[in-house]
């Protein structure tokens, strides 16, 4: 190894400020309202991590600028917890992502004294603890609440004659019922609020 690269690993292995995970995990969650997204779990962000390892990060790190909501876990039993957020809040304002929506999540509440963590103003703050499963169920509703606010529920019938229409919301919505009628294809489904405002001349109050 180079000299140079002598020198970063000693800074990632010896320095406090390490990544929490070096793995990126990914999974489909389906919530009990049939809602699903992707949850990525990126790697920890550091302070004064050497450009040479940035640079073999970014792909990872970039995973963050392409989400619809972020969820920053911190670990509110270690005592300088404060700075781990300010080191994360600095690392997405250099890869573009501090505007994203996000949700601040104190982990392990169940280990400290709850008035002891400080809330951030400006952000949705939560306080869970994911061994002991509390407040877990109010994070997956805070986090459907934000991703799926935009949706509309409603029934539709699209003419045969616009089957592209049909083809388009079976793929981009989620459809709960759909039948062939003698006047066209009859949906029940939830759909993003710009489509529904695209294709709502096809609304029906007639249920099927």
């Amino acid at each position: 190894k180079t000299e140079k690269n002598e020198e970063d690993r000693k800074i990632v292995f010896e320095k406090n400020m390490l990544f929490a995970t070096l793995d990126v995990a990914q999974r489909s969650v389906v919530l009990d309202s049939n809602h699903q997204f992707i949850l990525i779990d990126t790697v920890g962000f550091v302070s004064k991590l050497p450009h040479s390892l940035v640079n073999a990060f970014k792909a990872t790190l970039e995973e963050v600028t392409y989400a619809d909501l972020l969820v920053h876990v911190v670990d509110s039993s270690y005592e300088n917890h404060d700075f781990h957020i300010n080191v994360t809040d600095k690392v997405l304002e250099e890869i573009g992502a501090g505007g994203k929506d996000r949700i601040l999540a104190f982990n392990k509440i169940d280990l400290v004294d709850p008035e002891t963590v400080v809330p951030r103003p400006g952000t949705e703050n939560m306080f869970i603890s994911a061994k002991e499963d509390i407040q877990i169920d109010e994070l997956l509703d805070l986090v459907r609440t934000k991703i799926f606010s935009d949706e509309v529920s409603c029934r539709m019938m699209i003419p045969y004659t616009r089957g592209d229409i049909t083809s388009y919301l079976c793929d981009k919505a989620e459809v709960a019922r759909m039948e062939y009628t003698g006047e066209g294809t009859y949906l029940e489904l939830t759909l993003k609020n710009a489509d529904y405002q695209k294709y709502k001349e096809f609304e029906t109050d007639e249920i099927i």
